[in-house]
């Protein structure tokens, strides 16, 4: 393959030569490296103890600094601290790599000027030397110190027109964890020529902030700040992201990342929805279709649907997206069918893997040939206790735990949550919470999705409730203390047909948090969580206080601990209309002449607040499970007003409501042919 040096990166060769002019006799160069550092939560309960045994996740970043391509099988045998990732990852020391001599299909020229990502993440540090992390092979030679990254390119999300299948727009988080300044300069963007050569990545041109909040693109220690910038390059696939910043004395720094770009859509997935129904299945019923609809439902797990996906009639009024196998890859990775997809999920659960969990570095291998789709791909994590040893391996992850009634990864009767009173039929809601923010903090800077305790048959009595779904309450409290992290899609587990016909209650609260979810999507795609904090004792919690900031508002979240257990029928009790004096740490752009709205039931409604020289932000609230509330300008409120009847007036536009309407119901529950 012909690699062609064009005018924009003669000027990125210029512009990063101060790089290489001290390296000029090594061929490979380490320009780069992104440490993600494992976690566990130590508050949630388990059988067999946490390991103690942390290690972290490595991304690096190298470089072909010659003017002549270089022959690849020079790296191909690559050692860490003297030895091979194979045999490390043989002796339990690392659980999975990426590497050269992995994938026999590499390229064999590495082209001048060009970058390549090896990685791999973690198990044990015992193999790891005071000194450090020595990357070795007959082309480069050097030692990566280890210590905590000052500054973290927290988050990651490429947005774009609906009209256009490639983004046009990325929006990023940087949280600066040291005790300097940091200016951001500006970002380049590693892309390779095309996703067949995906291995290769070659320089595009710098860009600078469209827009940067705070507005002089300065972070202060302690602080967050949020970038935005406008490419109209930004083509689906494998990206190198290289953010350059200066401290206040011109020193420069450059943090990394390396991320599939895919188009950011909040969608709500109904699961396998596609059960057979009186002789047919479940997708190819309009009247499942429009209660799908007016859940806010987009996508689901299927390949596409005879009867439903091929009939473009029924398919235009009630798109599903595919979410499923999708193999082979090459036959749904077209411009046609992309708009029509949300990710491709071939493993299940590999965590549990059927009884026996699949090795990390079998998931890896099983996810790369995937790699050169415009596809994203997706895993379902499974329990916080491990999930540490498969972060990365996806590009976007997402997790399921249901809190009653259902089966369970940590072991319930070990929650001393309330007042002594040791359950068996359901564990601390919040706990969604904790791993929600564990498994952002693990993969990030990727957005994250969560699999949602819906209604669904065939699950056992637990700890004796009778009752094997969430009531309304537990339903809604589960789906926001995820939503309120800032995940960017929620799946239901599980709309089937017959699950939606036993649990009609659940039909509701359902149709809200959807409502809600769509009036509020901007905010979690180009937002994520910046501030978190508990209320309360840890035996006794009262509040969780959530902040999402998106470069449009900040959005606002309580959600209500002090929920009791009614021990006549196992379940958890909420107070109705509970007030609440709350204080948030607004960012420091907020103006004092922004708007508050509270976002309940019958809509949105201003609501008065104070905020001190210190951007505290105080108001009186009343929750029910929780409160939602959006802090942004006037003329943004005012189009959130409007959005919100756009809202309302699509589901009347329906004509279709199994909720109120018991003649719909019964067209749903007879599920006769349409």
């Amino acid at each position: 393959m012909n690699y062609i040096i064009n005018k924009y990166w003669i000027l990125i060769f210029s512009y990063h030569s101060f790089l290489y002019s001290s390296f000029a006799q090594n061929k490979l160069e380490l320009i780069g490296v992104n440490k993600i550092d494992h976690t566990i939560e130590p508050s949630l309960k388990y059988k067999e103890p946490h390991s103690n045994d942390m290690s972290s996740r490595y991304q690096f970043f190298v470089l072909n600094n010659t003017d002549k391509p270089i022959d690849a099988h020079q790296f191909r045998n690559t050692l860490l601290n003297g030895q091979s990732p194979n045999q490390l990852h043989k002796n339990g020391m690392i659980s999975w790599f990426q590497f050269p001599d992995q994938d026999n299909k590499f390229p064999n020229l590495f082209p001048p000027r060009a970058l390549m990502v090896w990685q791999f993440n973690g198990k044990k540090n015992d193999w790891l030397s005071a000194a450090g992390l020595r990357l070795s092979n007959p082309a480069i030679d050097t030692t990566i110190v280890s210590k905590q990254e000052s500054i973290e390119i927290e988050y990651v999300a490429f947005t774009g027109k609906n009209e256009n299948i490639h983004p046009d727009f990325a929006t990023m988080h940087l949280f600066n964890h040291s005790t300097s300044s940091y200016r951001i300069i500006d970002v380049l963007f590693w892309q390779p020529l095309s996703n067949a050569t995906w291995q290769i990545l070659l320089p595009g041109k710098p860009i600078l902030p469209l827009t940067s909040l705070p507005q002089d693109g300065i972070i202060e220690p302690g602080a967050k700040g949020i970038f935005q910038f406008k490419n109209d390059d930004y083509r689906l696939g494998q990206v190198a992201i290289q953010v350059r910043l200066e401290d206040q004395k011109g020193l420069e720094i450059h943090r990394w990342a390396y991320v599939k770009i895919k188009k950011e859509h909040f969608e709500i997935s109904a699961g396998w929805a596609n059960d057979p129904i009186q002789g047919k299945l479940a997708l190819t019923n309009e009247y499942f279709l429009k209660t799908l609809k007016a859940l806010y439902i987009t996508t689901a797990h299927y390949n596409g649907q005879k009867g439903f996906t091929d009939n473009p009639s029924l398919y235009s009024r009630y798109p599903l997206k595919y979410f499923g196998h999708l193999i082979p890859w090459q036959q749904f990775d077209t411009d046609t069918l992309l708009p029509r997809i949300h990710g491709i999920e071939i493993l299940g659960e590999p965590q549990y893997g059927g009884g026996k969990p699949v090795d990390p570095q079998d998931v890896s291998s099983a996810l790369l040939p995937f790699t050169p789709s415009r596809i994203p791909t997706t895993l379902t994590h499974s329990e916080e206790r491990i999930w540490r040893f498969y972060a990365g391996l996806s590009d976007y992850p997402h997790y399921d735990a249901y809190r009653v009634s259902a089966p369970s990864a940590d072991e319930w009767t070990k929650y001393d949550r309330w007042k002594g009173k040791r359950i068996g039929w359901g564990s601390p809601l919040e706990t969604i919470g904790t791993m929600t923010r564990s498994l952002k903090s693990l993969n990030r800077p990727l957005p994250v999705a969560y699999w949602s305790q819906g209604p669904h048959i065939g699950w056992e009595v637990y700890g004796g409730r009778k009752l094997t779904s969430p009531t309304p309450s537990e339903l809604r409290s589960q789906a926001y203390h995820a939503l309120s992290t800032g995940i960017t899609s929620l799946y239901w587990f599980n709309l089937s047909y017959k699950s939606l016909i036993t649990y009609p209650e659940l039909l509701e609260p359902m149709q809200r948090i959807g409502r809600e979810i769509n009036l509020l999507d901007s905010f979690y795609i180009h937002g994520t969580q910046w501030t978190f904090e508990t209320i309360g004792s840890e035996s006794q919690p009262k509040c969780d206080y959530s902040m999402i900031v998106a470069p449009q508002g900040v959005v606002l979240f309580i959600n209500d601990l002090d929920y009791s257990i009614n021990t006549a029928n196992k379940t958890f009790i909420f107070s109705k209309n509970k007030p609440v004096n709350p204080k948030f740490n607004v960012p420091k752009w907020v103006n004092k002449n922004w708007v508050l709205l509270e976002l309940n039931n019958e809509g949105l409604k201003q609501i008065e607040y104070q905020i001190s020289d210190s951007n505290k932000l105080s108001f009186n609230a009343i929750i029910n499970e929780i409160g939602i509330y959006i802090l942004l300008p006037k003329n943004k409120a005012e189009e959130l007003k409007t959005r919100w009847k756009n809202i309302i007036n699509a589901e009347l536009k329906l004509d279709f409501d199994p909720i109120k309407n018991s003649m719909d119901r019964s067209k749903l529950i007879s599920f006769d042919s349409n």
